[in-house]
């Protein structure tokens, strides 16, 4: 069962959808063609160069005037845009013309009417002599051009010749006629035209050349433009695989169309200019045959007393010898040459009759009809009535209308015999008594808008591109509950992108657990619904759908009563900008349209959600948004309790990382590579982004519509984003190898820094020492070892750099439980010593591996600082004592000579005195072992080396500072004593001097070693 009982849910058969709205309109029946004829607003104008005025007519009118067309003007053009009626009024002027059999009537049909055919339609009705010597003329020409490549490569070859020899027009202003003059130099168009390499884009089957072949030998297409066939400035746009093989005057024509449109345009015109002498060459008849046919014609006709009466559906199929054919028709009977009277109603664009028809033409028309309403014209036309014919029609079926049409009967309205006829008319529409279904009026309009260029009413698009489709495909879907389809959806979404605007309204219509039916729901809804938001309509479009309304929801009819002859607001008609007169006028909408108060980037998430289409700075901002919340769960930390910026920075020593730019997707082509990835078609995700841009710009879920729901909706997904993200961004806990390296590498720069917890054995210790202070360097006494500390120290170095690349991996908060940033157990077990040598991993980025193998080089590199300490710590094997006791004897000689005037005034005795003092007593040990340590530094392993380097050298420099007077003092009193008279006196200090210089002699002698390597310092 379904809602029209035993029969099925759709009243129609597809397959009568083409038959009754074929592509080619002339292809039905007259009585298919009457039976969905509707009257279309004409404007009648008096005279061709007039843009205003004029009366609003119909065809009925047309007929009058082809009636009564005076002899001296027998030309009505009809105008209008592509698909505007014109064929239309065309054929409806054949069927509704009253015979008479004075008349000879020539229809030119244009589809499939070749050249041939058009010039044989003609020749029907002549029955001359000459008339047969012209049958004999055009068979022969034509099958000369039978083939359509042959008559490509004339036609090029052709226009090349005429273009050389005609196009240098010397009418023109000086500038066009320099730029004919190339152009029509051998050098210029011809080159191009002749040119191998050109001739695929030349011949190209949509290409000017091509077309008109075709046209010319096979007739129009349905698919093909009514405009006359000729090149564009486009078609001139030039461009080859390789330029270099084409040759060099081609090429520089090429290059100077290609970046001069000006010179594109005039290229065009003196192409079209030579394609009627083209034609008539290449197909050997043209626009003087066709001429002479018609005059030989009409002087047949006249010997017989008759008139003749010429209907042209598409003017530009005459392309190429239309000039014959106006030069034809504009010729008046004179007494010397006796034409029949002759009448000419021709459906020609309105841009081709206003530029390329001549003047001859004008003063022969007789009344203009336009299909193009200008804006101070209005007409009552209803799209309803227009699409209720078509309806109607389709229900009936062929066979069943040219039945009536045979027995002179109307056309019967199949909405009679049904069983549901009162409510589905009431609850879809109906047009005087031909119901709408499964269109309503809103539908209708919401459908046709999709369809319409710039909100105009294109009866063949309306045909073509709304019902026939949904006529034809969705016939299925209904009787089978699937409707209203995705196709439906696909083809009209566009009509009511302002209906449903967001996804919130989308997710109201909601059956759970059944996703299908509740797309079904939004689309009924969206096309069918006369209000805004979410709600139930009429019940029986509910029960027609299959489509359950829902308890929660408001119902359209409770709201406001069905008026089923309401049609939609007034739009253009037939290609015009102005709206017609539409009465009565539309009911008001169930619900408002939405406030104007929208956030801005909540209404930017509306119309992605629709669209697809997102300036880059709403995208920006809305990946800032979804980056912050998605922070929030995850709960990235710097391994000292704060927030890590390391995580959000794009370097590629931090990758994987996590930051909004590149990270964050909507749509685009990185929706299957970026962490997280927001589809425009995904409900969930969209309802979540709307929401975190509606929280973001109220502060507060209180002030969010549905704040509750949805902060517990956006809480959960940021969460679920938040583990896809930790799952590519840390590596997993099992693999150490990296952590490992990094810990030893940074373990080894703790070392060159001296930091005493890295020489301890615990891992804990060693721990610490990763991220220590360093001591205070000393002065700069040993430049090699200052520089590995200050390389190692400075922010922008490896330590900082693998400090930070450690704590991503050992920072990241696990939980409850966790009272440290750090994951201490696993950084102790990545302390281990066989972790040093574990090989990198292959997703570790190389700066990474870089910074750790530097690190490496440069802590086992350590001769250089081996040699400065070497130079640096004097040799005190031979001091004979404490430094402090030797001191102390020399300081108390000097004080004696000073008292017996023996003392030298370059003895500075007070600071010897203070450099003594400064010695401290464990300094020479500290010293001695120095000494021994650089002696055995062959054998020291790494770490050894390391710790002697950075042991204390401020005792040798203690030692140093009193070495360096006391011997100079020695080396003074020496001289003085040697140079005088020896005394008892001066023999016992003499003894007690030499003693001391024993004792320092050695030492004296590496202190001045030293400090004249040292270069005085």
């Amino acid at each position: 069962m379904t809602w029209r009982g035993t029969l099925p849910a759709a009243c129609w058969e597809a397959d009568e959808a083409p038959a009754i709205i074929p592509v080619e309109a002339e292809s039905t029946s007259n009585g298919v063609f009457l039976a969905t004829h509707t009257s279309i607003p004409i404007l009648l104008r008096d005279r061709v160069d007039s843009a205003v005025g004029g009366t609003i007519v119909d065809e009925h009118s047309l007929q009058r005037v082809v009636e009564e067309l005076p002899a001296d003007q027998p030309i009505i053009p009809i105008l209008g845009k592509s698909g505007t009626g014109k064929s239309h009024l065309i054929r409806w002027l054949r069927i509704n013309l009253k015979p008479n059999n004075a008349t000879r009537l020539i229809f030119v049909p244009k589809h499939r009417m070749s050249l041939r055919g058009i010039l044989e339609l003609i020749l029907e009705h002549a029955t001359s002599e000459r008339a047969a010597e012209l049958r004999a003329k055009v068979a022969a020409a034509s099958d000369a051009a039978a083939d359509e490549t042959t008559a490509q490569l004339r036609l090029r070859n052709e226009l090349a010749v005429l273009v050389e020899t005609r196009g240098a027009d010397k009418d023109g202003t000086p500038e066009e006629n320099d730029l004919r003059a190339f152009l029509a130099s051998a050098e210029g168009l011809p080159a191009l035209l002749s040119d191998p390499v050109f001739r695929r884009r030349l011949l190209a089957d949509n290409g000017p050349i091509a077309r008109l072949v075709r046209e010319k030998l096979s007739g129009k297409g349905s698919e093909d433009k009514e405009d006359a066939f000729g090149f564009s400035a486009a078609d001139l746009d030039l461009s080859v695989d390789d330029v270099s093989k084409a040759g060099v005057d081609a090429a520089s024509v090429a290059s100077a169309l290609a970046s001069d449109a000006p010179l594109r345009d005039l290229a065009a015109k003196m192409l079209n200019e030579q394609l009627g002498p083209a034609v008539s060459e290449v197909f050997g008849i043209g626009g003087d045959d066709l001429k002479q046919l018609l005059v030989e014609l009409r002087l047949d006709l006249h010997r017989q007393g008759l008139e003749l009466l010429l209907l042209i559906e598409d003017f530009s199929i005459f392309q190429g010898i239309q000039g014959g054919l106006i030069d034809a028709i504009t010729l008046l009977p004179t007494e010397t040459l006796a034409l029949c009277p002759m009448r000419v109603v021709m459906a020609v664009t309105t841009g081709y009759f206003v530029n390329q028809m001549p003047e001859t033409v004008y003063t022969r028309t007789y009344k203009v009809f336009d299909l193009e309403l200008p804006a101070d014209k209005t007409a009552p036309f209803d799209p309803a009535r227009f699409a209720a014919r078509y309806l109607n029609a389709v229900r009936v079926g062929s066979q069943e209308i040219d039945k009536h049409r045979t027995h002179e009967g109307p056309e019967p309205n199949h909405c009679l015999q049904c069983p549901v006829q009162e409510k589905c008319h009431q609850a879809f529409g109906e047009v005087e008594g031909v119901g709408l279904y499964p269109f309503s009026r809103t539908a209708l309009d919401r459908a046709i808008r999709s369809q319409s260029k710039g909100d105009t009413f294109i009866a063949r698009d309306v045909l073509t591109r709304v019902l026939r489709p949904v006529l034809h495909r969705d016939q299925t879907e209904l009787d089978e509950g699937r409707f209203p389809s995705s196709g439906f959806e696909s083809d009209f979404r566009t009509g009511a992108l302002d209906i449903l605007d967001n996804v919130e309204d989308q997710v109201r219509l909601r059956t759970p657990g059944d996703p299908e039916l509740s797309e079904r729901r939004v689309r009924m809804v969206r096309f069918w619904g006369p209000g805004h938001g979410p709600q139930n309509l009429h019940p029986t479009i509910h029960e027609a759908f299959a489509i359950p309304s829902l308890p929660d929801l408001v119902t359209e009819q409770q709201t406001f009563p069905h008026q089923p002859s309401a049609p939609e607001p007034a739009r253009p008609v037939h290609g015009t900008q102005t709206p017609v007169v539409v009465d009565p006028p539309s009911p008001p909408s169930v619900l408002p349209s939405p406030a104007a108060s929208k956030p801005t980037l909540v209404q930017a998430v509306d119309d992605w959600h629709k669209t697809g289409q997102l300036v880059q700075s709403h995208r920006n901002d809305l990946r800032k948004i979804v980056h912050t919340a998605v922070i929030g769960c995850l709960g990235l930390e710097d391994g000292f309790g704060g927030d890590s910026g390391d995580w959000t920075k794009g370097k590629a020593e931090f990758k994987p990382s996590f930051d909004a730019a590149t990270s964050i997707t909507l749509d685009g082509s990185a929706l299957q590579t970026a962490l997280i990835s927001i589809d425009h078609r995904n409900v969930e995700d969209v309802r979540v982004l709307r929401a975190l841009a509606w929280v973001n710009a109220r502060g507060s879920w209180e002030d969010v519509p549905q704040g509750d729901a949805l902060q517990s909706l956006c809480v959960n997904r940021a969460q679920e984003w938040a583990d896809s993200v930790s799952a590519v961004l840390l590596p997993s806990e099992d693999d150490d190898a990296e952590l490992g390296r990094l810990a030893h590498a940074l373990l080894s720069v703790s070392k060159a820094l001296g930091i005493t917890d890295s020489y301890k054995s615990d891992r804990l210790s060693r721990v610490k020492a990763l991220f220590a202070s360093p001591p205070k360097l000393a002065d700069p006494v040993r430049p090699h070892m200052r520089q590995l500390q200050d390389r190692f120290v400075d922010p922008a170095a490896e330590r900082s750099l693998l400090q930070q690349r450690l704590l991503r991996l050992t920072s990241y908060r696990q939980g409850a439980g966790k009272p440290l940033a750090i994951d201490l157990p696993r950084l102790e077990r990545a302390m281990r010593d066989d972790a040093a040598e574990a090989p990198w991993p292959e997703h570790v980025p190389e700066p990474i591996r870089k910074a750790a193998d530097d690190i490496q080089k440069r802590t086992t590199m350590l001769d250089p600082m081996f040699d400065e300490s070497r130079r640096l710590v004097p040799d005190v094997s031979d001091l004979g004592g404490d430094v402090a006791q030797v001191a102390q004897a020399l300081n108390t000689l000097l004080s004696d000579l000073a008292a017996l005037g023996q003392s030298a005034n370059s003895i500075n005795l007070p600071a010897l005195r203070d450099a003594a003092k400064s010695v401290k007593p464990s300094d020479l040990k500290k010293v001695t072992d120095l000494t021994e340590g650089l002696d055995a530094w062959p054998t020291l392993t790494s770490d050894q080396r390391l710790r002697l380097m950075n042991l204390d050298e401020r005792p040798a420099l203690r030692i140093r500072t009193w070495l360096e007077p006391a011997l100079q003092a020695v080396k003074v009193l020496e001289q003085k004593l040697q140079a005088g008279p020896a005394s008892e006196v001066q023999r016992e200090y003499d003894e007690t001097l030499q003693r001391l210089v024993a004792g320092l002699e050695t030492l004296s002698r590496e202190v001045m070693d030293m400090a004249g390597d040292e270069g005085g310092a």
